[in-house]
């Protein structure tokens, strides 16, 4: 053998430490995309205070009647086939009573699981379905407060990937039967109802968005643009706001960039289903959005604005509906009844977010338990199908 050798490599040892060598760099590109200096902070807080952006949360009444709905889902590949699971589940907030109910006729939670053949469109599915069962908690529900989690945007987004699955990934007849029968199980509709689950969660002005993460910019764009922000809108917020600030709420879309998107914005049908016609779906779909599109006439009724509930906490993202962004009383009372539930600086969002989220981050334990009881099925335990209903690679 000839050429030249190196020494075998301690794997993974030498692996961190070359990783370890690269974060002091890494900090610096981290600094710099946050880093503002405290001539931008008052210069930008002076602009926000000159056009009346920066309001006041007075002190008033508030609710205990809070809840949010979460969700996950997962995917387990075996060799023979896929699992599909996903969970969705409502928690109440905080409160004062030692005990509440769940309204008689409402899902507090919901799952979902369905074997498909191996298919690249199955993460669409199991997604889609994940984000239908949690629009409808939240809309079946009655309390005065629903957080969902995350933005609409999202929820949209994920919508029209399940229903547009024949775009590129030419879901098949299994996934469309999957969905179907998703719909009759649990809500004894078909597939063009979808547009009224959507409607009933996206119309209610109790359902508002909050989203743990977001990199919108569409205050740093447009009102601030010449001080030069690297930072997003919610980490700036967090920066400038002070305990009970809020800004003025404004409708989506301030910016060109997210006026462009929520000018396109749309959940469109291009799945092949039986006796369905598309056209009339699609409408029907484009309906139910039609309070959030901007068109040239008409501003998007869905508004958002920043809140710093507490001096240890970070500004948080509000979406809500038209109405409830022109009714200060509400807002401010929706506000003081939100910061009741964060309780501690170690728990970044409202209690009931929080819950929600921990109990959907145990949907691994769940596809452990469907598992272990279809090793149990006496006709799969046989040893001619072991190597179908064991992972296609090594855990």
């Amino acid at each position: 053998m000839t050429g030249q050798h190196k020494d075998y490599a301690y794997l993974p040892e030498d692996l961190l430490l070359q990783m370890l060598e690269k974060t002091p760099e890494t900090a610096k590109q981290l600094a710099a995309a946050v880093e503002f200096n405290d001539e931008q902070a008052d210069r930008a807080k002076e602009i926000l205070h000159d056009q009346r952006m920066i309001q006041i949360c007075q002190s008033g009444e508030y609710t205990s009647s809070i809840m949010a709905a979460d969700g996950a889902n997962i995917i387990e590949h075996k060799t023979g086939a896929d699992i599909l699971l996903a969970i969705a589940v409502g928690v109440d907030g905080l409160s004062d009573e030692e005990s509440m109910t769940w309204p008689a006729d409402a899902r507090q939670y919901q799952q979902w699981q369905a074997v498909l053949p191996h298919h690249v469109a199955n993460s669409r599915l199991s997604q889609g379905i994940m984000f239908l069962m949690e629009l409808s908690i939240l809309a079946e529900n009655d309390r005065e407060i629903r957080i969902m989690d995350g933005s609409h945007l999202t929820t949209i987004l994920k919508l029209n990937s399940l229903l547009s699955a024949n775009d590129d990934e030419a879901a098949d007849q299994p996934y469309v039967q999957s969905l179907s029968n998703f719909l009759h199980e649990n809500y004894q509709k078909v597939i063009p109802d979808i547009p009224d689950i959507i409607h009933s969660a996206f119309s209610d002005n109790a359902v508002i968005g909050l989203a743990k993460y977001s990199s919108s910019r569409e205050i740093i764009d447009t009102v601030l643009s010449d001080l030069e922000i690297k930072a997003d809108d919610k980490v700036f917020m967090s920066m400038i706001l002070n305990e009970n600030e809020y800004t003025r709420p404004l409708p989506v879309g301030q910016c060109d960039k997210d006026r462009e998107m929520w000018k396109r914005i749309h959940i469109a049908c291009n799945l092949e289903i039986n006796d369905v016609d598309n056209a009339d779906l699609n409408q029907r779909l484009d309906d139910a959005l039609k309070s959030f599109k901007i068109t040239d006439e008409h501003e998007s009724e869905l508004y958002f604005c920043y809140y710093k509930p507490n001096s240890f906490s970070s500004a948080f993202r509000f979406e809500i509906k038209k109405d409830l962004a022109e009714d200060t009383a509400r807002l401010e009372s929706c506000f003081r009844s939100l910061k009741r539930q964060i309780i501690s600086p170690e728990i970044r969002e409202p209690y009931p977010q929080y819950l929600a989220d921990v109990i959907a981050k145990n949907i691994s334990f769940g596809m452990e338990a469907v598992n272990q009881a279809i090793s149990n099925d006496p006709m799969l335990n046989q040893q001619k199908y072991f190597e179908l209903i064991v992972p296609y690679r090594t855990n």
